[in-house]
């Protein structure tokens, strides 16, 4: 036993010794010291990763130099010559002036500073940095993720600037992003695209945490690059701003107490997509600004916002449900009083743009009528309501019917309807006042109290319900009358017309056909056949002498209207100067008008586009792209034929038509001597004015 113990003892022994002799690990140490080929291979593989980490950063920032650097590895293997190892202090400095050096040129070269967004804008090199979002896309291509997060830093880095005014308030609809050069934009557009929705929803929420810490490092730092970048996705897909949420509504609140800059950048890129779709919008407005109204920053914010998104999609078709619906309606018509304290014009006019989207959008308005007025209690200001039922009214002559089924159960309500109708200024209400259907319903009303008044004791509300009904249909009554005699008005106008029109063609074909009788008698009127039987009848002086007259007079009125329109025009444009602008300016709005309808039908067509095209392929699988397909195939057919026929017309009437008389040459030579012969004619005619004018 104890043998075992010497034993390991001695393994002990030579450990401790090579451990502690100096001398021995001196001489030693020449032979487990570094070789210079394994130094040689460090300095590789430290310059094969600095120069890496060099072209990533050169593809992520842009740098022109990148390509330019000199290789490290090229310098060390290239040469075949291996360097010897330094002593250690010249190592270190050497690897302290390296670390320097790198550090110099990895350092992007410092960006001019601006005052305001639209000068970085105008600033932007359009062709560099669009190249510089190619390359991303190429390099990120598969990892759509990180090309998202890749193009957010890109925009940070050319658009560092600070920015007073997250809410752009005084800078249209689509600012910043519609402000990019078009190949910027175009480069953005194609990363958003084909990405899967599901990626890009996921991306929202986390850029819109990096934006806000972003903020929150600098108080100079506006996130401008995370807020283009998310307003370019809410434009693409805004059904984003409302995927998470209750998370982000915890985020902005986490944020909006100590710095509101962060909190009004947060509100404003949750609700760009309400500028694309008016239910996202109303939903972000719903859960998210009007918790927040209280706060006296965001206010004015909050009521253009909802103004603007009701005003953009005039023609939208909501999907809102009834109980969503009056929830709206109601903080529309609540917060002038309870929080504003004053009235909101704004609002107001809010609330009346949503009642004719929830109305027109509906499927049967019967139905939105028999809702609106069982919920008009509902509504603190129920004059609103009563608008929407007058748009029902108006839009199906059912919510008559409906009306008379809830009458006699709510005289009070009924009343309260019909005295705003009676006292209303819209164009709705007075229009709904001259309809057929509507005078009817009135009729029938009016039975219904006689039968009331028979059957029961008169009340003070059904004799004032019976004097509203009348004063109805005398309203009604006097609009019709008024179309009627407009109406013939218009047709007697029509008629006077038309009888001046006929008695001037009359005249013109009569003297027409007289002087081509004369033209053709060599010019003298007693030998043409109109003369010569004139003559034979006895009438030939008399026609003459009337002839005669009518030219004298007709002188001696070109002469006064030579001396006199000019003066009577000046006075004239003078006066109607005013009016001729109005119309001008009338016409414009017209025009403008005009140019928002084809715009808004063609945002309707492309906003029911795609579900109508995904509601086909549920159940006609590869027909849509078969469609877009054969229409495109359609679209290029006619496109290459319109410009065969054009060349192919083109070269007919240069090669058969325009040739001979009618050749350029020729067609110059007679445009010169008509330009002769009408100044030959003009000067006859004045000689004959002057002739007949002087005539007693």
């Amino acid at each position: 036993m104890s043998y075992d113990w010497e034993v390991v003892g001695k393994q002990k022994k030579p450990r401790k010794q090579t451990g502690g002799d100096k001398n021995s690990q001196s001489q030693n140490g020449s032979e487990n010291a570094p070789k210079i080929e394994d130094a040689v291979n460090m300095d590789e593989i430290c310059s094969l990763y600095a120069d890496v980490k060099d072209e990533l950063l050169a593809k992520l920032y842009g740098f022109k130099d990148a390509t330019e650097k000199i290789d490290p590895k090229k310098s060390v293997i290239g040469t075949g010559n291996r360097t010897a190892t330094p002593v250690r202090n010249q190592q270190s400095n050497n690897n302290k002036n390296k670390l320097k050096e790198s550090e110099t040129t990895k350092q992007p070269a410092r960006r001019k500073k601006f005052t305001s967004l639209d000068a970085a804008i105008l600033a932007i090199n359009e062709p560099d940095l669009a190249t510089q979002l190619a390359i991303i896309s190429i390099n990120y291509e598969e990892n759509h993720l990180m090309l998202l997060e890749a193009v957010a830093k890109l925009l940070t880095d050319q658009l560092s600037v600070f920015v007073p005014d997250p809410f752009f308030m005084h800078k249209p609809v689509g600012y910043p992003y519609k402000s990019l050069p078009g190949k910027v934009r175009a480069v953005i557009d194609k990363c958003i695209s084909k990405t899967k929705e599901e990626i890009v929803k996921y991306f929202y929420d986390n850029a819109l945490s990096d934006m806000a810490n972003e903020m929150c490092k600098s108080k100079h730092n506006s996130g401008i690059g995370y807020s283009l970048l998310l307003q370019a996705i809410a434009l693409h897909y805004p059904k984003a701003c409302i995927n998470n949420l209750a998370r982000n509504a915890i985020l902005l609140d986490r944020h909006h107490r100590y710095n509101p800059s962060v909190g009004a950048s947060i509100l404003w890129t949750l609700g760009q997509g309400g500028y694309k779709d008016l239910d996202v919008g109303l939903k972000v407005w719903q859960d998210i600004m009007i918790p927040m109204m209280e706060e006296g920053s965001y206010r004015t914010f909050f009521t253009k916002y909802v103004l603007e998104i009701l005003k953009i999609h005039q023609s939208y078709r909501l999907v809102l449900g009834g109980s969503e619906f009056l929830t709206i309606l109601s903080s529309l018509t609540t917060l002038p009083g309870s929080v504003l304290r004053k009235p909101c014009p704004e609002l107001d006019e809010a609330a009346e743009l949503l009642v004719q989207r929830y109305v027109f959008s509906s499927r049967k308005a019967s139905a939105t009528f028999a809702m609106l007025f069982k919920n008009i209690s509902f509504i603190t200001h129920p004059t609103i309501i009563y608008y929407g039922l007058a748009l029902c009214l108006l839009e199906d002559p059912e919510s008559c019917s409906m009306w008379l089924k809830l009458y006699r159960q709510n005289m009070d309500t009924s009343r309260a309807i019909l005295n705003y109708l009676n006292f209303s200024t819209h164009e709705y209400c007075s229009k709904l006042l001259r309809e057929v259907h509507f005078q009817k319903f009135l009729l029938e009303v009016d039975e219904i109290n006689q039968e009331l008044s028979r059957s029961e004791k008169i009340t003070e509300g059904l004799v004032l319900t019976t004097d509203l009904l009348k004063e109805l249909q005398g309203k009604g009554k006097k609009k019709q009358s008024s179309k009627a005699n407009s109406k013939a008005s218009s047709s007697v106008t029509s008629v006077l017309c038309s009888f001046l029109l006929a008695t001037f063609l009359l005249f013109g074909l009569t003297g027409a056909l007289v002087g081509y009788d004369t033209y053709r008698a060599g010019g003298k009127f007693e030998a043409s056949f109109t003369g010569q039987t004139l003559k034979q009848a006895g009438l030939l002086p008399a026609v003459q002498d009337a002839w005669t007259c009518s030219m004298k007079y007709s002188a001696r009125g070109y002469k006064w209207a030579e001396a006199n329109v000019p003066v009577y025009y000046q006075a004239a444009s003078k006066a109607l100067g005013p009016y001729v602008e109005f119309s001008i300016d009338f016409s414009k709005v017209l025009w403008n008008g005009t140019k928002k309808g084809f715009a808004n039908a063609k945002l309707l067509v492309e906003q029911k586009l795609p579900v109508v095209a995904e509601f086909v392929e549920q159940y006609a699988p590869g027909l849509p792209k078969k469609i877009g397909e054969a229409s495109c195939s359609f679209c290029d057919t006619v496109c290459t034929f319109a410009s065969n026929a054009y060349k192919h017309t083109y070269e007919f009437f240069k090669t058969q038509v325009f040739v001979g008389k009618l050749s350029m040459e020729s067609l110059g030579k007679a445009f010169n001597s008509t330009q002769q012969v009408a100044a030959q004619y003009y000067s006859w005619f004045n000689d004959q004015v002057d002739f007949y004018a002087k005539l007693k």
